[in-house]
């Protein structure tokens, strides 16, 4: 038994979009120097220093 050959007129899968590495949110402010950014400390609370917001304005 013999498998068909592939169709050569087929036109090749499109590339997958890029993803974004990094979003920035315009005019937020620099991100905060204690959780980076997540509003997060280590131990899933919200961060002291930007109240949970990821950045400092």
């Amino acid at each position: 038994m013999t498998t068909p050959a592939p169709d050569q007129d087929a036109a090749p899968a499109p590339a997958p979009a890029p993803v974004p590495v990094h979003l920035a949110v315009p005019g937020a402010g620099w991100a905060c120097c204690h959780c980076g950014a997540t509003g997060l400390t280590g131990d899933g609370h919200t961060c002291p220093h930007c109240d949970g917001t990821g950045h400092t304005h």
